[in-house]
């Protein structure tokens, strides 16, 4: 009976590795993407509603804003490293404690950034409005130097 596998398969099996470990390696860079609003929480749309574009770099700066409002694991359809705890940190015995732990929530999700765009958090400053909301402003530099100011407010 004949061989159903071609002789050579397991050479094309090795090449498929490697190349799945070439793309693993490489950061995906900045992608374009549907622009959001977040006054209407929905997507952009021109007059004819058409969804409207935004560069790589505008959709990195509003994924990197939707990642920090949004609370890790409470949406089954992310992955952990989705977001942040914020209730560790609302439940936390200082407002002193709650910004560290904040702080190391947000940087920790903001470098797991999937598509490797963000190199590293600079800064990270709170203003508390009341004891279940505070207004995040955070400088964020990514791939090729390009740095973004970043503004959030994160509820309980």
């Amino acid at each position: 009976m004949a061989n159903l596998f071609p002789e050579d398969m397991e050479d094309e099996d090795l090449e498929l590795e490697q190349l799945e470990e070439q793309i693993d390696e490489e950061p995906v860079g900045y992608k374009p993407s549907v622009c959001f609003d977040d006054g209407l929480e929905d997507f952009k749309r021109d007059g004819s509603m058409k969804l409207v574009e935004c560069s790589g770099l505008e959709a990195w700066i509003q994924w990197c804003k939707k990642v920090i409002q949004t609370k890790r694991y409470v949406c089954q359809a992310y992955s952990d490293d989705i977001g942040i705890d914020i209730e560790q940190a609302f439940q936390a015995g200082s407002r002193e404690e709650a910004e560290s732990i904040l702080e190391n929530e947000i940087v920790e999700a903001l470098e797991a950034d999937p598509y490797g765009r963000t190199e590293f958090v600079q800064s990270v400053t709170f203003q508390w409005k009341n004891p279940d909301s505070v207004e995040v402003l955070c400088k964020v530099i990514g791939i090729d130097s390009n740095e973004a100011e970043l503004q959030a407010v994160i509820e309980r």
